[in-house]
């Protein structure tokens, strides 16, 4: 049976109320310049996650596989990152981000015949910044191709929800919905304050250009696998009216790296792509996220 999670909360002390309520600069409408700056960057993510796809078989680790993708993306240009690459297998697909971020100790996982990965990439293309998610198999596997098609009907379905300026009020609350009605449970339960999504940035020059990030030893592993641009930005905007959960009661104009993911039985499988919020539309910069990756056995 898929393994479901406890009901999340909806409930939040006054201060936490009050800062998802706030209107930061990340509600503004994005120019078409934005738009397209963004476009790139996410193309390039989802081309660093089919090629590392293309090239990955049994016998990988996830350490590896997370160098790779780095390896790639400098040698196209970036010099920095919202996140460091991320690659997990089989049972780790189930875990929240939080508890399957990159590996930075040992080698991780090791990739088998009949594995799940999820593949996570973040580069910043001169200033603006991607962030996407796939879900890949080795060989064929008809319990993730059902877990995807729910996953591509809901994303389906997203846009027009956030169009509504009334359903965008509740919108956690209806993907937390359609993933229980489906079977599945939500692994956002698992997740710093049960987050669904979460606001990206066009960064200036100089956090276009920092390629390090801070010690592990010195802020944990969570934050030290997220860049200085990223962190200072949702710092400075207060963090929760950035980061979309059951709490959050900002305007959701601008634009999000949206990320559902479920709990099946064995494994997870989640999508993460931008969306572009305006006033009554709402739209997914492309679909290459639809088309569909395995890894040769």
């Amino acid at each position: 049976m898929p393994q479901l999670t406890a009901p999340l909360p909806k409930d939040t002390d006054f201060l936490t109320s009050w800062l998802s309520g706030r209107r930061t600069a990340s509600a503004k409408m994005l120019t078409p310049e934005e738009v397209e700056g963004f476009r790139r960057a996410q193309r390039l993510s989802f081309d660093c996650a089919r090629a590392v796809a293309a090239e990955m078989r049994p016998g990988w680790t996830e350490a590896q596989t997370g160098q790779w993708m780095i390896g790639w993306l400098y040698d196209r240009g970036v010099k920095t990152m919202l996140h460091k690459p991320i690659a997990v297998f089989h049972e780790r697909s189930i875990a929240p981000d939080g508890q399957w971020g990159p590996v930075t100790k040992g080698a991780g996982a090791i990739l088998q015949d009949t594995d799940v990965v999820i593949l996570d990439c973040a580069p910043v293309v001169e200033g603006y910044t991607g962030d996407v998610a796939y879900t890949v198999t080795v060989g064929h596997n008809p319990e993730v191709d059902k877990a995807l098609d729910f996953l591509a009907q809901l994303r389906a379905e997203i846009p027009a929800c956030f169009a509504d300026p009334q359903r965008v009020r509740n919108v956690f609350e209806w993907v937390d919905d359609e993933i229980r009605a489906a079977g599945y449970g939500n692994a956002a339960a698992g997740y710093p304050e049960n987050v669904l999504g979460h606001r990206v940035y066009h960064h200036g020059r100089l956090n276009d250009r920092l390629p390090w990030f801070l010690p592990e030893r010195l802020v944990g592993y969570v934050l030290s696998w997220h860049s200085l641009g990223f962190l200072g930005t949702q710092i400075r905007r207060m963090i929760f009216p950035e980061v979309l959960g059951p709490k959050h009661r900002a305007p959701k104009t601008g634009i999000w790296a949206i990320e559902p993911h479920i709990r099946a039985d064995g494994f997870g499988a989640k999508f993460e792509e931008l969306l572009v919020v305006e006033q009554g539309k709402a739209y997914w910069l492309d679909d290459i996220s639809q088309q569909r990756i395995t890894i040769r056995p």
